[in-house]
C-alpha cells in the first residue's frame, strides 16, 4: 500500500473516531437535557396541579378532581396522573397508552431516556388527604433526541468528507515530490537520468530531492564520459585526422567483412583515387596546404559518390577511396570523370596558380569471395591505367566480361520471384554463452525455377535499383508470420527481421507493420535497423522504434560500431541490443585498438543495459575473445552456415 493511502486511512480513521466521540458526547448531552426537561415539566404540573386540587378536594366525593386532572392531562403529554389516599389506596389515575412510533426500537433501547415521577401534597388547610404522583411521557424526547441525532450524523459525515477530501488534496500536493523521486528512481532504473527542476518546499524531501539530483547527474557523467571514451577510441583507431575519413586499418576491418561470403554482403563497387605530385605541392606551398588539398578533394569525393551504405577511407598519403556496396561501377562512370578533372577548381580556390598535382582516379566492380590483395591489385592497375590518360580524362574503367543481366532481365526476373512466391527464408541463430538458442536472424533466399538457391547478395542490388526492396522485406515479413506457428520457440526467443532503409522510409510501411504486429505475436519478433540510418534519418527510425517497443517488440541496431560521431543517442533511443559491426571481429583477436574499441562499446551498453551482440563469429577464438571483454551473445558461421527456417 502506498504512503498516501496509508496516510489517507491514518487521517481517515481519527478524524471518524473524533468525529464520533463528538457525536456520542452531543447526543448523550441532548439526552440528559431531556430528561432534566421532563422532570422539570413533571414537577411544575405536579405542583400546581397539587394546589389545585387541594382547594376542592373530597376524598368522599373525587369527582371535581378527576374533571381537574382529565383537564391538566388533556392539554399536556403525560404517561399517568395518580391520585392516592395518605394510606396509598389508588382514588383515581389517568394513563397515556400511545406507544412511541417512528423511532426504531434499537434506538430506544440503546439511548432510553428515563421520564422521572414527580409528586405533590393534597391537603385541606393543614391536614393532607391524598398524593399526587405526575410522570411525563418520553415519546417527544425520544422523536426530538432522533431527530438530534440524524441532524448530526449528517453534518459530521459531510464533514467528515469534507475533511478526508480536502486531506486528500493536502496530501496530493504535498508528496508530489515523493511522486516526481519515484518517477525518477523507475527512470535510473531504466538507465535514463531525468533531473528534477523543481525544488519542493518541504525541508525533508528537499534532501531527498537534491540528494537524487547529484546522484543522476554523477551517473549520466559517467555515461556521457564512456561515450565520450569510445568515440575517442574510435577516432584514434580508425579515423584520418586530416580528412576525417576511415584510416587503411578500418577500411581493411570492412573490406575484409564486405568480400566474406558468409556475412551475407553483396556486390558494390570502388572507387580508387591517386592524388600526383602532392609532394611537390607540400615542397611548394607547405604540409598545411597540401593537407587542406587533400581534405577538400576528400569532400569532393563524399559529395560525387553520395551514399549513406559507403565508406570513405584515406589508405595512405596519396590515396582516397570509396567502397559503393550494392553499387555497380558502370553507374559511377560520370562520378569518377567529374572527380578526375576536379583538381583545377580545388587548387583555384587555394588560389594556387600553376601546380602538377592531378588526380587519377580508377573504378572497379567486387564481389565477395574475392580476396583483398586481389582488389588492391585490381584498383592499382586501374589507377595507372587512369594515369595514362590524356588531361581532363584520368579516370579508368573497364567492364569485366561477366558483366550481370540487365535491368530489364532483372525486373522480369524479380517480378516472376514476386507472383510465384519463390522467396524462401533461412534463419541463422544466434547463442548466448550456455549455448541456447537467443535469436533466430531471419535472412531471405531467392529459389530458382531449377532449384538453385541464391542468397541475397545476388538479387538485392537489382531489388534496390528497381525499387523492390519494400515489396521483398514485407514479403519476409508475412513468411515469418506464415511460419510462426510452425515453429517451436521458447518464452524468450524472437525472429529478428532487418528493415531497410527503403522501407522505413515509405509513408504508410509502419503502419502497415504495426498492423501485422498483433499482440499474440509481437513478443516473438524483433526487428533491427542500421545504425548509419538513425544517423541520417533520427526522427524518423526513433518514431518508428518507439512504437515498437510500446508493442512489447525488441528492437536493435545492426552494423553498430562503425559510424563516427557522436553516440549519445543511445541513452534516450534505449534499443534492446546491438549487433557490433562485423568488421571488428576481424580484428578482435590481434589488434589491440579494436580490442579496446570494443571494450568500451560494451561498457556503455552495459550501463544502459542494452544486449552486445557480436557478428561473423568463425572461430572459437574470436567467440572466447568476445567472452573476456563481457559479450555473452554471438552469432556466425561458428555455429553452422544458415539453414531453412521451416523444413521441407
Amino acid at each position: 500500500m502506498s504512503l498516501s493511502k496509508q496516510m489517507i486511512i491514518f487521517i481517515a480513521t481519527l478524524l471518524i473516531v473524533l468525529l464520533l466521540g463528538t457525536f456520542l458526547l452531543n447526543l448523550n448531552n441532548t439526552r440528559t437535557f431531556l430528561e432534566t426537561q421532563l422532570q422539570s415539566h413533571a414537577q411544575d404540573t405536579a405542583t400546581s396541579l397539587g394546589l389545585s386540587l387541594s382547594s376542592v378536594a373530597d376524598p368522599e366525593e373525587p369527582s371535581s378532581m378527576e374533571t381537574m386532572v382529565n383537564a391538566v392531562f388533556d392539554r399536556g403529554y403525560y404517561r399517568h396522573i395518580t391520585i392516592e389516599d395518605v394510606e396509598g389506596a389508588l382514588i383515581y389515575k389517568k394513563t397515556n397508552p400511545k406507544h412511541i412510533e417512528g423511532i426504531p426500537h434499537w434506538f430506544i433501547e440503546l439511548l432510553s431516556i428515563e421520564a422521572p415521577e414527580a409528586k405533590a401534597l393534597i391537603q385541606t388547610g393543614w391536614m393532607p388527604i391524598g398524593n399526587l404522583a405526575v410522570q411525563s411521557h418520553p415519546g417527544y424526547a425520544y422523536i426530538e433526541l432522533w431527530n438530534t441525532a440524524k441532524n448530526l450524523l449528517l453534518w459530521f459525515s459531510l464533514a467528515a468528507l469534507v475533511a478526508i477530501f480536502l486531506a486528500m488534496t493536502a496530501l496530493k500536493f504535498l508528496l508530489r515530490p515523493l511522486k516526481a523521486m519515484e518517477q525518477q528512481a523507475e527512470a535510473i532504473v531504466r538507465k535514463e537520468y531525468l533531473l528534477q527542476e523543481a525544488m519542493p518546499s518541504t525541508t525533508e524531501f528537499k534532501q531527498v530531492v537534491s540528494a537524487m539530483n547529484v546522484m543522476v547527474s554523477k551517473m549520466k557523467t559517467v555515461f556521457d564520459r564512456d561515450a565520450r571514451h569510445a568515440e575517442k577510441l574510435q577516432k584514434i583507431a580508425y579515423q584520418d585526422s586530416v580528412t576525417g575519413l576511415s584510416n587503411r586499418l578500418h577500411f581493411e576491418m570492412n573490406i575484409d567483412a564486405l568480400l566474406d561470403k558468409n556475412t551475407e554482403a553483396a556486390a558494390g563497387a570502388i572507387c580508387l583515387t591517386r592524388i600526383e605530385e602532392l609532394k611537390s605541392l607540400n615542397d611548394q606551398f607547405g604540409y598545411l596546404v597540401g593537407d587542406k588539398t587533400v581534405k577538400m578533394i576528400a569532400d569532393k569525393m563524399k559529395q560525387l559518390f553520395a551514399d549513406e551504405d559507403a565508406l570513405y577511407a584515406r589508405l595512405n598519403g596519396t590515396e582516397l577511396l570509396v567502397v559503393m556496396p550494392n553499387h555497380k561501377a558502370d553507374t559511377l562512370v560520370t562520378s569518377a570523370k567529374v572527380l578526375s578533372q576536379a583538381m583545377p577548381e580545388i587548387l583555384a580556390s587555394l588560389e594556387i596558380e600553376t601546380a602538377a598535382t592531378q588526380l587519377s582516379v580508377g573504378l572497379i566492380d567486387y564481389e565477395p569471395g574475392t580476396t583483398r590483395g586481389a582488389l588492391l591489385s585490381q584498383l592499382d592497375f586501374a589507377v595507372k591505367k587512369a594515369d595514362q590518360q590524356p588531361d581532363g580524362e584520368r579516370y579508368y574503367y573497364h567492364p569485366q566480361d561477366n558483366t550481370p543481366q540487365s535491368h530489364l532481365v532483372w525486373h522480369d526476373l524479380l517480378d516472376q520471384a514476386i507472383q510465384q512466391q519463390q522467396f524462401i527464408l533461412f534463419q541463422q541463430m544466434a547463442f548466448d554463452a550456455k549455448q541456447q538458442i537467443h535469436e533466430r536472424e531471419l535472412l531471405i533466399r531467392l529459389k530458382d525455377e531449377d532449384g538453385t538457391i541464391h542468397p541475397a547478395g545476388y538479387f538485392m542490388p537489382a531489388a534496390q535499383k528497381l525499387h523492390k526492396i519494400q515489396v521483398i522485406d514485407r514479403i519476409v515479413i508475412q513468411l515469418a508470420i506464415e511460419a510462426l506457428p510452425k515453429l517451436t520457440l521458447q518464452a524468450d526467443e524472437h525472429l529478428s527481421i532487418n528493415l531497410s532503409r527503403a522501407s522505413i522510409l515509405e509513408e504508410g510501411f509502419s503502419d502497415w507493420l504495426l498492423e501485422k504486429m498483433t499482440p499474440d505475436i509481437a513478443h516473438h519478433f524483433a526487428f533491427e535497423i542500421a545504425e548509419n540510418l538513425m544517423a541520417s534519418n533520427p526522427v524518423t527510425v526513433t518514431q518508428l522504434i518507439n512504437d515498437l517497443k510500446s508493442r512489447k517488440i525488441r528492437v536493435g541496431l545492426d552494423q553498430f560500431g562503425n559510424q563516427f560521431g557522436n553516440m549519445g543517442y543511445l541513452q534516450s533511443l534505449r534499443p534492446d541490443y546491438i549487433k557490433l559491426n562485423a568488421s571488428f571481429t576481424k580484428g578482435i583477436e590481434q589488434d589491440e585498438q579494436t580490442h579496446s574499441y570494443v571494450s568500451s562499446l560494451i561498457e556503455m551498453g552495459q550501463t544502459l543495459d542494452i544486449d552486445i551482440i557480436a557478428m561473423s563469429v568463425e572461430t572459437e577464438t574470436q567467440m572466447k575473445a568476445f567472452q573476456a571483454l563481457g559479450i555473452t551473445t554471438v552469432q556466425g558461421y561458428f555455429f553452422g552456415p544458415p539453414k531453412p527456417l521451416l523444413k521441407v
